[in-house]
C-alpha cells in the first residue's frame, strides 16, 4: 500500500512552558542619568547599599547605555529631561522622571525639521559632543528600593554630592529573562531596552537545533500525517475507534523508514468486539500507546522472541487493518536501543497529557501532530498561532521540561497550507 496523497504546509515549532513565559514577564527597572566618569561609583554604592540584588537579575540588560543608543521611544522620553519644581528636590515622589541635574549637559529643545542654519548645525555637533559623556545607567529593579530611599543614596555619590546637582532617576519597563533568539534580542532592544544576547536559548531548544532538525523532516511531513490520517480512518470505518492516527518513523538512515502506523482503538473489548462508545473507552488503546506497544514488539522480534508470546491485549498492540499490518510485519528495526528512541512520532492530533508523557517516557527523538487539542492536549504551552488567548487549555508544554522530566525532544505543529485541518469529527474535549 503506497502512501496517501499528501497536503502541503509548515512546521511551527512549540514554545516550551520558559519561552512562554520569558516572552510575556517584564518589570519596572531604575535608570540613572550620569556622567561617564561616575558610573563606576554609583554602582558600587547601589551595589552594597541592596545586598540581596544579584545583577544575575539584569545579565540579559546593558547596564550602561550612551544616549544614541536607546530605543526610540526612550530618546524621546527622556529629552529634553523633565523637571520637577526646585522645592521638590529634596522629598522626590515617584514618578516617570526625577529631577535633571543642573551640572549634566542641558539638553536642548527637539531639532526642527526645517533645515538648519550654520550656527543651528553647529549646536547640534556640540550637543552630540555633550551627550556623548553623558550615560544612562541600570540600577537594579524597582522592588529592591524605595524611590526616595534611592534618591537619597545617590546624592551621596559624585556627581550628586556636591549639593549642586541633583540625581535624575528614571523608571524603564524591561524584559525580566533573557531572550531565546538573536531575533527576539533585537526585537526588545528596539522595543524595551538594549539587550545583552548570549547566543543560546535557556529556555528551550537553541534555534539553530530547531532549523536543523526541521530542514531533515519537511519535506516528508505532509505524507507521514496523511499516512496517520489513512490509518485513523479506517480504525473509525471498523467503529473500533475514534479517526486518530499515528505514524512512527525512523529517519536516521539514508532513507526514511516507516517503523509502525496505528489507529486508535478505544471502543475495541479485549475480546475484539464493539464496545458502546460511551464514557472514556479504553485509554490504553489509544494511538499513541498502541504504537510504543507495537515498536516494542518489533524490538523483541528482532531479538528472537517469539511473537506469540508477546500478546499485551491491553494496548491492543496487534495491528487490526492491512495498514497497520503492512508495516508491523516488515523487520526495519533494531534489537537495540531504548524503546523509541533516535524515531519521531507523527499524529493526526495533539496528544493527550497520558500519551504526551508515554512519548516522553518511550524517549522519541520528535514529534510533530496536525491539530492542537488546547483542552486536554499535553504538548503545547501556549495558544494557537493567531488565535484569541483560552480562558481554558492546559498548557503543560511536556516535550521540554527538562529541570522536572528525565528527556526531552523537539515538537512541532503542522500548519497545512490554506484550510484548517481535518477534524473528522473530534472534539476538542476528547482525549486523544
Amino acid at each position: 500500500m503506497s502512501d496517501p496523497a499528501s497536503h502541503t504546509g509548515r512546521l511551527v515549532p512549540l514554545r516550551t512552558k520558559d519561552e512562554v513565559r520569558a516572552s510575556l514577564e517584564t518589570h519596572v527597572v531604575y535608570v540613572v542619568e550620569v556622567p561617564a566618569k561616575h558610573a563606576n561609583v554609583v554602582k558600587d554604592v547601589v551595589q552594597a547599599a541592596i545586598p540581596d540584588f544579584k545583577t544575575s537579575e539584569i545579565s540579559h540588560l546593558r547596564r550602561v547605555v550612551q544616549f544614541k543608543y536607546l530605543p526610540a521611544h526612550l530618546q524621546k522620553q527622556f529629552y529634553p529631561p523633565a523637571r520637577l519644581p526646585r522645592g521638590d528636590e529634596d522629598d522626590p515622589a515617584p514618578a516617570s522622571l526625577s529631577p535633571s541635574p543642573a551640572s549634566l549637559p542641558s539638553l536642548p529643545s527637539p531639532p526642527s525639521t526645517s533645515t538648519p542654519t550654520v550656527d543651528e548645525a553647529t549646536a547640534g555637533e556640540d550637543v552630540a559632543k555633550d551627550m556623548d559623556l553623558v550615560r544612562y545607567f541600570l540600577l537594579c529593579p524597582s522592588k529592591h528600593i524605595q524611590h526616595a530611599d534611592l534618591f537619597a543614596l545617590l546624592r551621596k555619590c559624585p556627581p550628586f554630592d556636591n549639593g549642586k546637582t541633583t540625581p535624575r532617576i528614571l523608571y524603564v519597563t524591561v524584559p525580566s529573562l533573557a531572550p531565546i533568539s538573536a531575533e527576539q534580542s533585537e526585537q526588545w532592544s528596539e522595543q524595551y531596552w538594549p539587550i545583552s544576547y548570549k547566543n543560546t536559548n535557556p529556555y528551550g531548544p537553541h534555534p539553530s537545533l530547531v532549523a536543523r532538525n526541521q530542514a531533515e523532516i519537511e519535506d516528508r511531513v505532509g505524507n507521514w500525517l496523511g499516512l496517520a490520517r489513512s490509518a485513523g480512518r479506517c480504525i473509525s470505518e471498523q467503529c473500533l475507534g475514534e479517526s486518530l492516527g499515528v505514524v512512527v518513523v525512523d529517519q536516521t538512515k539514508g532513507t526514511p523508514e516507516v517503523i509502525v502506523v496505528a489507529g486508535d482503538c478505544r471502543w475495541r473489548s479485549p475480546t475484539g468486539t464493539i464496545e458502546q462508545h460511551k464514557g472514556t473507552g479504553n485509554v490504553m488503546a489509544h494511538a499513541v500507546q498502541r504504537a510504543i506497544a507495537m515498536v516494542a514488539k518489533k524490538r523483541l522480534r528482532a531479538a528472537g522472541t517469539d511473537p506469540a508470546l508477546l500478546d499485551r491485549s491491553l494496548f491492543c498492540d496487534i495491528p487490526l487493518t492491512d495498514m497497520e499490518r503492512e508495516y508491523y510485519v516488515k523487520d526495519n528495526i533494531n534489537q537495540s536501543g531504548y524503546l523509541c528512541v533516535d524515531l519521531d512520532i507523527y499524529l493526526t492530533n495533539e496528544p493527550c497529557v497520558m500519551c504526551s508523557m508515554a512519548i516522553l517516557h518511550s524517549r522519541f527523538r520528535r514529534c510533530i501532530f496536525a491539530k492542537r487539542m488546547p483542552l486536554t492536549g499535553g504538548m503545547t504551552s501556549d495558544t494557537a498561532e493567531g488565535s484569541a488567548p483560552l480562558q481554558g487549555g492546559l498548557k503543560h508544554g511536556m516535550f521540554w521540561r527538562p529541570s522536572e522530566l528525565n528527556w526531552k525532544f523537539l515538537a512541532w505543529e503542522y500548519k497545512e497550507d490554506g484550510h484548517e485541518p481535518q477534524h473528522d469529527g473530534i472534539k476538542d474535549t476528547l482525549h486523544v
